[in-house]
């Protein structure tokens, strides 16, 4: 009977010792949130045990959860998040700038960096690395070297401006409805293509690619399975058996050997012209003038003149750069143009002031790139858009060690203290939000959340705040966004097309909302059916399933001379329009 005992109790112990490494990781992480210190901080209800105030977390856009948190706990408090662990959350300038400003103690979770990674930056992209692998990885991208690129950028743009003159041309002055989306990212995609790998994914031409095919199948599958990829990074066992799919499987060796021929051609140009011995020695020489400047080249040229192999990067980490270009380079910008269009669409005061702006620029001005950099208004836009519609609207970060994190403004904790600091403990996690300070009143004023590029004008002084005009749209730091100049130049160009070109309006009774994933996505609101509703109205987008799309109303501008502006009129009479 002992003997049975005894062995019952090893093969218990046994049992408990395999459950605590397979556990390890989450039990680590629920021995962090036992005892943070951020339990004192004052939080909102946790709505759920599993995900804490997460699901709320994601409708903040459209809710505008955080000011009302703000207004009832602070500039300083917590909320929960997995399994009803403290996560810090904070407005106040002074711990933002240290947050960002220490980005050795302060690094992206490993739950963020492995869903990045799954979603096809992988786990030795800029995106996903820190400390010392981090700075080698990142490349310079000089306002000089993104000059170069311009062209690139006015060939998309006005690419699409002729498919949507094309589309409008049988309208005869009446507004077009176009869903700007995925124009808008098939453009970008072709940008980012060409620029920053030396792809042609001709999506704008509607041809089918197996690059984008590819990339597309990984990046939605990787959405779908968010839920899933978090729980891995807590139990590495769930890694083990993750569903494979021979789809996933061709569309990641696609990745792969597209990514490796286009850093093989560009080692073999890099070797003929430096000189270099080698494989390539015996090739014919390239003219220097057709030497790529896209941002893979750079990339490539900067890695390879490192002094030192060790700071040099291998082949899988260049191939990962080509993926984050993809993630980083045309989604965020695709969503920054929508929802640029999208408020002036809204203001035809702001869209008008800034047509007549760019209409005093002649098309075939020799130094039109010069003169849409210095424009003055078309900079107030741009800032204006990007600081309402931030694409990324909030970002994490998890302390690597205990640390004080100073306050401007003391906050009073749960217990009624008053506190100049902020504790934290290794583990502890960290939300920016980078949207909510964008829109602080606080910070901007009482019409924070409106609309109105002239505030450009003379910006608030008190902003002291990020990479790029003061704000946290590119972050700040040594981890703030490396792509800003090419992203602003690029929406610039767009806008400098478009806006010149077409009159944009918004769609009488079409309701937009943001739904955060990745970046901040439009989705038309569903139409609540009433008695009231007359059964004898044209079909609006409204009326099917909900999905992410931005549906404006678009005329050339001639057209919009001719007729009078009817988006004006009282009764918001459109006359027919179609929808594409």
């Amino acid at each position: 009977m002992l003997y049975l005992d005894a062995r019952f109790l090893a093969c218990l112990a046994v049992g408990i010792l395999v459950v605590a490494y397979v556990l390890r990781d989450l039990i680590v992480l629920l021995a962090t949130q036992y005892f943070s210190p951020l339990k004192t901080l004052r939080s909102p209800p946790s709505q759920s045990f599993l995900f804490g105030n997460l699901r709320e977390m994601y409708q903040q856009e459209n809710t505008g959860l955080l000011f009302d948190w703000e207004d009832t706990y602070g500039h300083t408090y917590a909320y929960r998040g997995f399994l009803g662990g403290y996560r810090l959350i904070t407005t106040d300038l002074a711990a933002i700038t240290h947050i960002l400003a220490h980005s050795e103690r302060f690094q992206k979770p490993d739950f963020v960096r492995e869903n990045l990674a799954t979603m096809g930056a992988g786990s030795e992209s800029v995106l996903t690395t820190e400390s010392d692998v981090h700075t080698r990885q990142a490349p310079a991208f000089t306002a000089a070297h993104i000059r170069t690129l311009h062209p690139i950028f006015w060939d998309k743009a006005a690419e699409l401006l002729e498919r949507w003159t094309h589309l409008a041309n049988d309208q005869k002055g009446l507004y077009l409805s176009v869903d700007v989306l995925p124009w808008l990212s098939k453009a970008t995609l072709d940008a980012i293509g060409l620029a920053g790998f030396g792809y042609q994914f001709n999506a704008l031409a509607g041809k089918n690619d197996e690059l984008a095919d590819a990339y597309h199948l990984i990046f939605s599958t990787a959405r779908k399975l968010a839920l899933r990829t978090i729980l891995e990074t807590w139990i590495p066992l769930l890694r083990r058996f993750r569903p494979q799919s021979e789809a996933m499987d061709r569309a990641r060796a696609h990745l792969t050997r597209i990514g490796v021929e286009l850093i093989e051609e560009r080692k073999l140009i890099m070797a003929v012209e430096m000189g270099k011995d080698g494989p390539y020695q015996n090739l014919p020489e390239y003219p220097r003038q057709t030497r790529p400047r896209d941002l893979l080249s750079v990339l490539a040229v900067q890695s390879n003149m490192a002094s030192f192999a060790s700071q040099r990067m291998t082949t899988p980490e260049v191939l990962c750069q080509i993926s984050t270009f993809l993630i980083a380079g045309y989604e965020t910008t695709a969503s920054a143009l929508t929802w640029c269009l999208y408020a002036l669409a809204h203001d035809h005061a702001a869209q008008h002031r800034l047509r007549a702006a760019l209409q005093a620029i002649p098309g075939d001005s020799p130094t039109l790139d010069d003169d849409i950099a210095k424009l003055e208004h078309l900079d107030w836009v741009v800032r204006e858009a990007l600081r309402l519609h931030a694409p990324v609207t909030w970002t994490m970060r998890v302390a690597m060690e205990v640390d004080d994190v100073p306050v401007d403004n003391p906050f009073t904790d749960r217990w009624g203290a008053v506190c100049n600091s902020v504790r934290v403990n290794k583990g502890d996690i960290i939300t920016v939000p980078i949207q909510a300070i964008n829109k602080s009143k606080r910070i901007w004023g009482e019409d924070a959340h409106s609309f109105r590029p002239e505030r450009w004008r003379n910006p608030p002084e008190s902003i002291k705040n990020g990479l790029w005009s003061n704000m946290l749209t590119f972050l700040g730091g040594s981890r703030g966004c490396i792509g800003y100049r090419f992203a602003l130049a690029e929406m610039k160009i767009f806008l400098y097309t478009l806006v010149r070109n077409f009159e944009f309006a918004t769609e009488k009774g079409v309701v937009i909302e943001k739904v955060f994933n990745i970046v901040a996505r439009p989705i038309v609101k569903p139409a609540i059916p009433t008695a009231a509703t007359p059964t004898n109205t044209r079909p609006t987008t409204t009326s099917a399933p909900s999905s992410n799309m931005m549906p404006l109303l678009i005329r050339p501008v001639e057209a919009f001379s001719d007729i009078g502006n009817a988006a004006d009129s009282p009764d918001g009479n459109y006359g027919e329009m179609r929808f594409v």
